[in-house]
């Protein structure tokens, strides 16, 4: 395979993983909620548009008030994306501090599945 396929290949298995990651957390907390596996992916797919664009910018201000909160202030900062990525993409919050939540419960669910996963393709 060329690496530029099998790059393109494991690019779009995090994506799967990722909606799937949303869909699952969605399910387990009160107070976010997916309208379907569709807008779970089309959010997933959001949050790595605004986590790549978004965190260039927000990277020096980020890391000031995370030393100053003890990393509350990338949390907060990230449940803000959350917030904005489901405007777009429909899933629903009931506020910044679920969202805020919401984004380490992804966290954890996605390294979860990436975990049983263990034999999921490396790009090398």
């Amino acid at each position: 395979m060329v690496p530029m396929q099998k790059q393109l290949f494991v690019t779009l298995g995090h994506l799967l993983v990722s909606g799937v990651s949303v869909f699952i957390a969605a399910k387990l907390m009160p107070g976010m909620r997916a309208k379907s596996f569709g807008s779970a992916l089309g959010f997933a797919l959001t949050m790595a548009v605004l986590n790549a664009v978004a965190w260039h910018f927000l990277a020096p201000l980020t890391i000031t008030l995370s030393v100053l909160t003890f990393g509350i202030g990338a949390l907060v900062v990230n449940g803000v994306l959350f917030l904005v990525a489901g405007k777009i993409s429909g899933v629903e919050f009931s506020g910044c501090i679920v969202a805020a939540l919401a984004s380490l419960v992804v966290t954890f669910v996605n390294w979860a599945i990436e975990y049983a996963l263990a034999g999921w393709p490396q790009v090398r």
